[in-house]
């Protein structure tokens, strides 16, 4: 009797060490998914802007401002060469671009409409916030889980 005793004594500690381990690896693993879903989220991840432009240390916003004030214009001359002139260079020396203001506003829009563009396209086809409940897979990447019923 004491055999029998014996091995149902281990069997009840092994089975509580396994009931608390396996209470250690749901903790952990709600845990995980926590982390998991602050890092999948996409429009909370922190953003710098000094990531994307190219300058000099110390000296971004000086020429962010100069990006600022070229970039807009830029694409606002080649915005009415292309579509108002229709690609012609005669045209194109006729219109009056003699206001910096109004050129710069017309190529603003175009490059605000454009990063909206940007913004939602890399919003739709983020990969991580299509990954379901299991870390390390990937969903399907048919629908964002945010528009699921």
């Amino acid at each position: 009797m004491n055999h029998y005793a014996d091995r149902y004594n281990r069997a009840l500690k092994d089975s509580k060490k396994t009931d608390s381990i396996h209470e250690n690896v749901e903790e952990y693993q709600e845990k995980s998914k926590q982390v998991h879903r602050k890092k999948t989220d996409f429009l909370h991840r922190e953003f710098d802007y000094r990531n994307y432009i190219f300058a000099p240390e110390g000296y971004e916003g000086i020429v962010l401002f100069f990006y600022i004030l070229t970039i807009p214009y830029c694409v606002a001359l080649v915005f009415l060469f292309l579509f108002v002139a229709r690609s012609s260079f005669n045209l194109f020396l006729e219109l009056n671009l003699a206001s910096y203001f109004i050129v710069w506003a017309i190529g603003y829009e175009i490059c605000a409409v454009l990063a909206l563009i940007i913004f939602f396209y890399s919003w739709f086809t983020d990969d991580n916030a299509d990954k379901g409940s299991i870390i390390g897979t990937k969903g399907s990447g048919k629908i964002s889980p945010r528009f699921k019923n």
